[in-house]
């Protein structure tokens, strides 16, 4: 049986019929190491059914750009997307939480922790890059099958190029797993906060300046 590390892996843009395999991606890559998501996001029919409006409207959306890490095995493009990362060009007057605020949660949303976690990101956003055009790093996410090989420096590579090419910022609020990987490509954190759900969680907010 081949294994994931003797894959091969290219970064692509996201097309409508990548959406079955990313409306499940969430909870192949988090809910078995992080509670906090999984209770945010459960993996439901109705839950599957909101990623998937989410993608298909993120991947019509000119101010996104939608990444996934496809795996190529004998020349051959296996169905699951593997990894994914949507960014988002945010105008300088432009408030809230990108797809955070802009798609209404459903009854299966796990909206005790997730609201709070909207709410620090609104925040933190608008007082610390309001006024100016920039990138906010809305989805990251590569599924546990996959982790090990390199795919979340792939994604972050290429929307870190994205950024750099239209001399733009990016924003993200990043949990504590995650933030070592984003300071290794020029991330710095403006602060460390503590949001109040159901649990606490601690999230981290960071700026890459353009490069």
């Amino acid at each position: 049986m081949t294994t994931p590390r003797a894959w091969n892996y290219s970064v692509t843009t996201a097309t409508h019929d990548d959406i079955p395999s990313l409306s499940t991606l969430i909870p192949r890559s988090f809910h078995s190491v992080n509670p906090f998501i999984k209770n945010c996001f459960p993996d439901t029919a109705r839950m599957r059914e909101w990623w998937a409006s989410v993608f298909e409207i993120e991947i019509r959306d000119s101010e996104c750009q939608l990444l996934i890490a496809r795996t190529h095995h004998n020349g051959q493009n296996a169905s699951q997307v593997a990894g994914a990362l949507s960014i988002r060009r945010m105008t300088a007057l432009q408030r809230g939480a990108g797809l955070w605020s802009m798609f209404p949660f459903t009854e299966d949303h796990g909206l005790e922790n997730l609201l709070p976690v909207s709410s620090a990101m609104t925040n933190h956003r608008e007082r610390m890059m309001l006024g100016r055009t920039h990138y906010l790093l809305e989805v990251f996410g590569v599924c546990q099958k996959a982790k090990g090989v390199g795919l979340g420096r792939l994604l972050l590579e290429a929307a870190c190029q994205i950024a750099d090419a239209e001399g733009l910022d990016i924003f993200v609020q990043s949990n504590a797993v995650t933030e070592p990987l984003y300071c290794k490509f020029g991330f710095v954190r403006d602060c460390k906060v503590c949001v109040k759900g159901e649990t606490e969680y601690i999230e981290y907010m960071l700026v890459r300046k353009s490069q």
